[in-house]
Formats: structure tokens, sequence, C-alpha cells
């Protein structure tokens, strides 16, 4: 059951976001010196409760700027006066084991679940600049986001795809799409499919930076870059420890795209993640990395490219006429109606949006493309193939769901990749 704005969570009082600036101020003027702890704690856990990803605090000319990243975006919380700013940072850094007097080098820190009333794990980056030190923290996962894959807002031909996928014994599965697009949750879900399909009788081995979410019966490998730990050679040791599934959290350079292309071949299911605008560009871009046509035709059997959109707010959705500059550029008419979009109420903090859900395109290797594959093509040859086998391309599925009302053709042209 969700709480109203106001309610209480716990021991936490649920605060509107635009008082928040308020009782964070209120918290740091008073006289109790568990002012700093109070005020640190409320916006951890207001930002927790609002749904938000990633809190940036950061120092600005003539005060320190609260931000919350809400459904992909960032929205400005507070205003704090400058005078709090070392107060604010010397709390955060206790809290994530960071060195307080050390403020002219970037640190890295993490705060516990256990540490505030949030009762979720952050990821802190402490950095330098010419106002003062900028903290940025990540809120990491929890039992919430460990979603089924057919909840995650896919098309049900997407989620049957991956689910072909993964219940195969061997082969490379790998996601694409830019930086909180949702990769890392799709994968969280995949796993949690493959433990439910194979149950205690599968040996699951992932290497991640950061491990966002532990999940239990999986051996999950945290990246130290320091302790010369990369994706390379912590792949190159757990190939020698009997893994059925792999985990790659990025493929990222030759060596590591080569060994997990070679072990798809070599009777295991990886899974990873790698940059590219659509899922006809992973195959150049794997090629352009260097790694031989014919590896890459013969071990991936699939690519998701997905992004994360915002909802429309169900409370106060209502039909709208689209920027006609977007009309145009999708394609659209006044036939292609109607459309709809959240005006903004109490509900979605008068934001007009509530949630995000995926939308992709997946691309399955079949004999023919293989074959082409083999002949270099182009990005687009590609596209043309994939599309003419029956992928539905990514800017289709998210159309669709404007056309039902889930979203906006605006939200559609801010998070999709160019039109060819």
């Amino acid at each position: 059951m969700s709480l109203e704005i106001g309610a209480s969570s716990g021991n936490t009082t649920i605060i509107p976001l635009h008082e928040i600036q308020t009782a964070v101020v209120n918290r740091l003027e008073s006289r109790d010196e568990m002012g700093v702890t109070d005020a640190v704690d409320t916006i951890l856990s207001q930002a927790v409760y609002h749904g938000s990803s990633d809190i940036h605090l950061e120092p600005w000319n003539e005060c320190v700027s609260l931000r919350f990243r809400l459904d992909g975006i960032l929205q400005q919380i507070a205003v704090i006066p400058q005078e709090f700013q070392p107060k604010l940072v010397a709390r955060i850094k206790v809290l994530s084991d960071l060195v307080v007097y050390r403020k002219d080098v970037p640190q890295d820190g993490r705060i516990d679940r256990d540490k505030t009333s949030a009762g979720r794990p952050m990821r802190v980056s402490a950095v330098p600049t010419i106002r003062g030190e900028k903290m940025v923290i990540r809120v990491l996962g929890s039992t919430r986001d460990l979603y089924q894959l057919d909840i995650l807002g896919f098309p049900e031909r997407i989620v049957a795809g991956v689910q072909k996928i993964i219940t195969r014994p061997q082969g490379t599965l790998l996601l694409t799409g830019p930086s909180s697009s949702g990769k890392s949750t799709t994968i969280y879900a995949a796993l949690h499919e493959i433990l439910h399909l194979q149950k205690h009788t599968i040996n699951i081995v992932s290497i991640e930076d950061p491990v966002e979410f532990a999940m239990d019966r999986i051996a999950q490998i945290q990246v130290n870059h320091h302790a010369d730990l990369t994706f390379a050679t912590a792949l190159r040791s757990i190939l020698r420890q009997d893994p059925e599934v792999i985990v790659v959290g990025e493929i990222r350079d030759f060596e590591t795209a080569k060994m997990a292309i070679q072990a798809g071949l070599t009777g295991h299911l990886v899974i990873s993640t790698i940059h590219s605008g659509t899922a006809a560009g992973v195959f150049t871009r794997l090629i352009d990395m260097g790694i031989e046509p014919f590896l890459v035709a013969s071990s991936i059997t699939g690519v998701l490219a997905q992004r994360l959109i915002r909802l429309n707010c169900p409370d106060c959705t209502a039909e709208y006429t689209p920027d006609p500059l977007m009309m145009h550029y999708f394609g659209l008419d006044a036939e292609s109606g109607p459309f709809y979009k959240g005006k903004g109420c109490k509900e979605c903090q008068n934001i007009g949006y509530r949630s995000r859900a995926g939308i992709g395109e997946f691309l399955e290797v079949h004999n023919t493309l293989a074959e082409k594959l083999l002949r270099q093509p182009t990005t687009s040859q590609i596209h043309e193939m994939a599309v003419s086998n029956g992928m539905i391309p990514l800017a289709d599925d998210g159309l669709e769901k404007a056309r039902l009302g889930i979203t906006t053709v605006e939200e559609l042209y801010r998070v999709l990749p160019e039109l060819g």
C-alpha cells in the first residue's frame, strides 16, 4: 500500500518535495548538536521515499544546490545557505568512511543501509571544485528493484525473446543503451528468471562495477581497479571456476570483449552490456574494437537496445496536442492521435510524469544475419535486415506507448537516439 505525502514511513516523516528545503534548513539552523546529522538523514531518506536515483549536493556561487534525479531528470529540491556546505560534506564523508580533511582529491565511498533511516545502501562520490566539494550519491538497489522480466514495461515479444535466449546453454546476450537506461535492472531480472527456472543446479558468476544489488545464489565480484581486479582479469579467473552463466557488467575494451565473446562460444551463457545507440550498432562496435566478424556472428545470440521513458501520471492524464515539430519529427499527423499527457497534480508533485518503464528493440541473430555479418555490413544494413526479420525498432515501440497514452511524444524525443 502506497503512503500519502505527509504520512510516516517507520521513523521517517514523508515531506513533499517543495517543503524539503524548509525542513533541511530548519534542522541546520537549530542549536541542537544533532542538527547536521538530522539534515543529512532528511535529505537521504526523502530522496529514497520520492524515488530518486541520485542526489546532487553542489556548491554554487552563493549557496549549495540540492537536486534529486527523479525518473531520470534532475529536479531542483533546495537551495541551502553556503555556510552549511562544510558541515554537510563532512557528515556525508563520515557516513561513507571518506577522509574528512582531504578536500583536494576525488574520493569514493559507500553508505551502508543501516547507517541512515533511508534503509538503502548508497554509493558516494566526492570531487573537488573551485567552490568546494561536490557530492553525488547514488541510491543502490533494494528487493523492490528486482523486477520480473514481464513487468519492466517491454512488450511481450521482447520478453519472450530474452527468455528464449537465457534458457539456452550457451551464447551471448548483449544489452545496449546510455547510462541510466535500465540495463542493470534488466540483467538482474534476467538472473532472477534463470534462478527461478534452474533452481539450485546452476553456477552463476557476475563481475560488476559496482555491485548494485546483492543476490542470493550468485557469486558477485566487484571490480577494484586499485587491486588490478578489472573486468578482464576477473573474467579470466572465473572461467577456471566452471561457471554456466557469466555476467560481465560492461564490455569496455578489446580484451574483455574477446574473452566474453569466446566464452559464449564454449559452453557458457554470457550476459553483458556495451555502449551503442541501437541494437544493430553493437555488431559494428565490436568489430571496430577488433573482434573478428566470425566470432561476433557465431557467439552473439541476441541484442536488446533499451531506454527508460517517464510515464504519464495516471491521476492527471488528459488529452493534449503534441508540439508540431515533435509530430513532424516522428512522421505523425493530426490523424495519428489522440495523445495524452499528465497535467501535474499532487500525486506526481506537479511534474506530470510518475514512474518509468522500458522500451526496447530486440534483435535475435538468425543464420541469415550471421552470414551477413561475415561480410562486415554497415549498421544501417544490419538494421534493415533485422527489421525485415521481424524486429520492431525502438522508436516504433515508443510511439505505440505514446498512442496508448502511456507516455508523451516529447518524452520519446528526449530519450530516443536520432532517427535515421
